[in-house]
């Protein structure tokens, strides 16, 4: 399971908190610049991990994450995942 969430920029130490947690930070936690998704003044955040987390992700967030409505959420997970792919055959190609 997955979610793409909205984060300020001012808010960074949500981010950080989401990262050192013990449960949440074991898990897939990619953070983007969100000036490259259209979300200017923010950090895109995707979380992957099982259903169960996403508790963890809400009470360490405090309602700071601003869940993506889901046309948009996969589109930004489908890129995100794109780069990666990208960036790895371009490992793969450089070190052979």
């Amino acid at each position: 399971m997955f979610k793409v969430y909205k984060l300020a920029k001012a808010q960074r130490e949500i981010l950080d908190s989401l990262l050192a947690d013990d449960i949440v930070g074991r898990q897939t936690v990619t953070y983007k610049d969100g000036a490259s998704y259209g979300f200017d003044s923010s950090y895109i955040v995707l979380i992957e991990g099982s259903e169960d987390i996403f508790r963890n992700v809400d009470s360490i967030a405090k309602g700071a994450l601003e869940e993506l409505p889901k046309p948009k959420e996969e589109d930004i997970y489908r890129k995100i995942k794109d780069e990666e792919n990208s960036s790895r055959d371009g490992l793969g190609f450089i070190f052979g």
